[in-house]
């Protein structure tokens, strides 16, 4: 008489596969979302004579979301400024507070540009970008820029605050 022993085996081994996913289910950490948020607050820059200091209207917020698994965020960014013409600002995320001067963490060139229209509002709403914010980064603050890349072209700033979700 012959006796099958493959199918109680295959059984077996079929039961340790299912089995396995469901333990590893447990074990895997669901990340919450990381979201900095903050204001825009106008910077000094300097002006036509010697030693004048000017700034100007400057005023909107930023937020950008990740995930502690992603190197990906979402980008909501809305300025105001009292400039009345078209053209392209650039921006940047920076480790430390406004005015630190610290390197972007990434090349500004990879910032999509702000497009800014006659009535001195630019907006960004991207979904999903490439930027990796480390979860222990401490302070963070975004840069704006008008003309160039240094810090002498920067225009608004924002300190990020950090709220876990």
């Amino acid at each position: 008489m012959f006796t099958n022993v493959r199918f109680p085996a295959m059984l077996v081994g079929l039961t340790m596969i299912v089995a396995v996913p469901a333990a590893a289910q447990d074990s895997v950490k669901v990340t919450s979302a990381r979201v900095y948020e903050g204001q825009f607050r106008p910077i000094q820059q300097a002006s036509g004579g010697i030693g004048m200091r000017g700034s100007q209207r400057v005023f909107g917020q930023v937020k950008i979301a990740t995930r502690e698994s992603s190197e990906r965020v979402k980008v909501t960014l809305m300025i105001n400024t009292s400039l009345n013409q078209l053209e392209i600002l650039n921006w940047s995320v920076n480790s430390g507070r406004c005015g630190s001067g610290s390197v972007p963490l990434m090349p500004i060139a990879q910032f999509q540009g702000i497009e800014m229209s006659t009535n001195g509002r630019g907006e960004l709403d991207i979904p999903e970008m490439p930027l990796s914010i480390p979860p222990n980064s401490g302070a963070l603050h975004v840069n704006v820029y008008r003309g160039g890349t240094g810090l002498e072209n920067v225009i608004a700033c924002s300190n990020l605050k950090l709220n876990e979700k």
